[in-house]
């Protein structure tokens, strides 16, 4: 992902709130640290589990 904006944003907790009706979760997964820093800024890197890469990602 290049850019996330608000936008960005709502569609991430629209997944996740899909994920969670369906009894499942969302995780992401190689974030690039300029999308990071916007996760981290609202707080959404407390609510998504996040991964360095998809590798990993999938081992949780």
């Amino acid at each position: 992902m290049e850019f996330c904006d608000s936008s960005g944003l709502t569609s991430l907790i629209a997944a996740r709130n899909h994920a969670q009706a369906a009894q499942s979760d969302i995780a992401l997964a190689a974030v690039p640290a300029h999308t990071l820093r916007v996760l981290r800024i609202v707080g959404l890197d407390q609510i998504f589990p996040i991964h360095p890469d998809s590798h990993s990602a999938a081992r949780s």
